[in-house]
């Protein structure tokens, strides 16, 4: 199988490190940034439409744990179980930010 080439969503360039990728929610899509490009996106005039919380990174891990506890205690404990699923949105943005981004891209030590 071959990779997948990553590209940032701002300038267009080729995303190798995933540690200068972030992908971020635009208009309920997925898309990948460098560091950079998204710290000055945040400051452009996407701000209305651009997730503010990164999709990947430590503050995505843990949304990501915490929507998994939570959709598990909401369908278990709560009586309107069809609210559960709320719970699943973030938990189906990591995991494709995860297969279709993160996973192309080199991780180093």
């Amino acid at each position: 199988m071959s990779k997948q080439i990553v590209y940032c969503d701002k300038c267009s360039r080729e995303i190798t490190d995933r540690e200068d990728l972030v992908t971020a929610v635009f208009l309920f899509s997925v898309v990948p940034y460098h560091d950079n490009c998204y710290s000055k996106d945040l400051k452009g005039a996407k701000t209305l439409f651009l997730d503010n919380q990164p999709l990947n990174g430590f503050s995505g891990n843990f949304i990501f744990i915490i929507s998994i506890i939570m959709a598990i205690l909401w369908f278990l404990f709560a009586d309107a179980k069809i609210y559960s699923f709320l719970a699943i949105l973030p938990i189906g943005y990591r995991l494709y930010s995860y297969f279709m981004y993160e996973r192309h891209t080199e991780k180093y030590y």
